[in-house]
């Protein structure tokens, strides 16, 4: 380096550690200011939770999620037991017992027992006040899952969701794959679940393969259903017109038009003036 560019850079440095330093005060404003952002500060904090609020909602939450848990637990048990074969019914006691939760608190199990399995939908209470699971069908091999499917296409039921048959029957995949093409899969779009339909071949018919041809050639997009049956009835063909509904005009009556009275009058009270009264409604009609 440059010994003159040294030389100057430390007469630089000399002047200016001689130079006095002046430290401007604070103003009252920017003091003023600091005091006002923080007491705005505390206030916007709002008011403060005590730690006993805090300690009570921290208990009461693992509880509450404790009680669900256990009925959660519970249910699986119970519909797992119910695939396996065993449907005897079953004690709160028992229960626990069976499905390892020793430790359950006694006033979940009290819960369990009057408010939670009562009230679930997928658990009956027997008569002696025991619980077993209940399907959404009461079925248990593959020919009463053959005639359910077969029965609700007859009754015009519509389709069986597959969730509902899972709890119901054991492997049922391998039961609906041994069916073939009699049974139908649909998928929802809007929750992505799948439908069954029963796939009746006695509906099948086999269409010549000409006529199809001619059938699909046909286009009447944009044409109404009256150009249609018009054009029908020129070629000697009737169409089917038994879901139209007919529409009788309703007769109203005009306006300041009176209905004639034809009726005689009959005197039913003061029949002390019988002989003095005349009966005028037929000279008012002719009069009309």
């Amino acid at each position: 380096m440059n010994p003159s560019l040294i030389k100057e850079r430390e007469a630089f440095l000399k002047r200016a550690m001689a130079l006095p330093v002046i430290e401007k005060p604070k103003s009252n404003y920017s003091c003023a200011s600091d005091g006002n952002n923080s007491v705005t500060s505390i206030h916007r904090r709002g008011p403060s939770i005590s730690p006993a609020s805090v300690s009570r909602s921290l208990e009461l939450k693992p509880q509450l999620q404790g009680k669900f848990a256990v009925l959660s637990r519970i249910v699986k048990y119970m519909k797992q037991r119910h695939l396996e074969g065993d449907t005897h019914p079953l004690s709160v006691e028992e229960i626990l017992e069976e499905a390892v939760l020793h430790d359950t608190p006694p006033a979940t199990v009290k819960w369990l027992a009057d408010e939670a399995l009562p009230n679930n939908p997928k658990i009956r209470v027997t008569a002696d006040a025991k619980f077993v699971f209940r399907p959404r069908y009461d079925i248990r091999t593959r020919k009463d899952l053959y005639q359910l499917l077969r029965r609700q296409e007859l009754k015009g039921l519509g389709g069986i969701y597959l969730d509902d048959l899972t709890e119901s029957v054991p492997e049922v995949e391998k039961i609906l794959n041994s069916f073939g093409d009699h049974v139908i899969r649909i998928v929802t779009p809007h929750d992505k679940k799948t439908i069954l339909f029963y796939n009746d071949k006695s509906f099948d018919l086999n269409v010549d393969e000409e006529f199809k041809q001619q059938w699909r050639s046909v286009s009447v997009e944009g044409v109404h259903e009256t150009k249609i049956e018009e054009y029908l009835k020129r070629n000697g063909i009737s169409s089917m017109s038994g879901d139209r509904k007919t529409f009788m005009p309703i007769q109203r009556k005009k306006p300041g038009q009176k209905r004639a009275m034809n009726r005689p009058v009959h005197i039913k009270d003061n029949e002390h003036v019988n002989g003095i009264l005349e009966d005028f409604s037929e000279k008012l009609a002719k009069t009309s």
